[in-house]
């Protein structure tokens, strides 16, 4: 079986496309898998961590300007003519669209050379360039049922879930705790603001340590500030009671979930299906300037349903922070009952439900391995 992922731009679409490349090397060992990507450092790394092959496609996010625009064209047209040249090369047996505007070149270079191809969309608005390419692919595959809506001139749509990554269903907290250099018995809190890090909530973080300070013999955190502002984070933790584990990049999530009884986020989608299979109350601060408003919808899919709560980044505050953290760390029947509820939500087998779908499109048998978690 060789597949073709393309896609990226941020964490939330790699990691779902090398979940989903996870489960179709644990069925198909021969599998050949190779990722078109924008060339960003952590992309690469992360891919080629994992084994697979990556390679960079040009390509350039859709500008207003005139300018933007004859420079979108030009590139866009090149990255159709790389893409031609892989797959020629390559011959996949189909081409998995992870969403972002890398990803459209491949898709219409799929469609011209008669390859399968399939969208993965995880948010609820789904992305411009999904929207723009449901018409030319196979079929879509959604997290939620919202996004359905917005994909009328696709052949087909299916609700799979969004593919998660296995260690994060599986890893111990014992041994995690070791890994961090943290207690496997006190509370946790994960704070993290995405693949590149989120200054804003990095900021109020610190400023908040002081009133969090009075939990610190029941307390510790994990937080990954992304590549701007750690040295501060670092230096702030240093001066509080609290126990932390403070980096830049988190290389294994798996470790720092099962770790994790809060967590403080952005609420990428990919993120929040993460927290839902596994059941983790959270407290979200959607990213402001995300494409249509849409992880402010994300949260609010989690948040209406009982699982966490919701603060715009205007409204973020130390005291805010430390209030919600607080609730939850004293009121057992409010955080029992989050988990639960993000529970009910969750599709941990969301990977499974994806490639036997994408099986079935390219005419394979495939043995279906259910994930089961209690």
């Amino acid at each position: 079986m060789k597949v073709i992922f393309a896609g990226g731009g941020t964490g939330g679409h790699l990691m779902v496309g090398l979940s989903t490349a996870e489960e179709i090397c644990s069925r198909f060992h021969e599998a050949e898998i190779i990722f078109l990507g924008t060339g960003k450092k952590f992309e690469k790394r992360c891919v080629e961590q994992k084994g697979f092959q990556y390679q960079q496609l040009r390509a350039k996010k859709w500008g207003k300007s005139y300018k933007y625009i004859f420079t979108f064209i030009g590139t866009m047209l090149a990255s159709i003519v790389e893409s031609l040249f892989v797959m020629r090369k390559f011959n996949p047996d189909i081409v998995v669209g992870l969403g972002g505007y890398v990803s459209v070149a491949p898709i219409v270079a799929a469609k011209l050379l008669g390859i399968p191809s399939v969208l993965l969309e995880q948010n609820v608005i789904p992305g411009k360039a999904n929207r723009f390419l449901a018409r030319w692919v196979d079929e879509v595959y959604c997290h939620w049922r919202g996004p359905i809506k917005w994909f009328n001139k696709a052949k087909v749509v299916r609700v799979t879930g969004t593919p998660i990554r296995k260690d994060i269903l599986f890893s111990k907290r014992s041994r995690s705790a070791e890994k961090f250099g943290l207690s496997s018995s006190k509370k946790t809190i994960l704070i993290m603001g995405g693949s590149q890090g989120a200054q804003a909530i990095n900021e109020v973080i610190v400023k908040s340590l002081p009133k969090l300070e009075t939990l610190s013999d029941d307390l510790q955190i994990i937080h990954c500030t992304g590549d701007y502002g750690y040295e501060a984070a670092k230096a702030a933790y240093a001066q509080t009671k609290i126990d932390a584990f403070v980096c830049s990049f988190l290389d294994d999530m798996g470790a720092a979930f099962s770790m994790t009884d809060i967590i403080v986020c952005r609420a990428g989608a990919t993120t929040i299906a993460e927290i839902t299979a596994i059941g983790i109350p959270a407290i979200l601060i959607p990213y402001p300037h995300a494409t249509d408003n849409h992880q402010y919808w994300n949260a609010m899919e989690l948040v209406s349903n009982g699982g966490g709560y919701l603060v715009q980044q205007l409204d973020l505050t130390p005291e805010k922070i430390a209030e919600l953290v607080t609730d939850l760390f004293y009121n057992k029947e409010k955080y029992d009952r989050m988990k639960m509820f993000n529970r009910g939500m969750g599709i941990p087998n969301a990977s499974v439900n994806v490639v036997d779908n994408i099986c079935r499109v390219i005419g394979l048998k495939s043995t279906q391995f259910a994930l089961i978690v209690g």
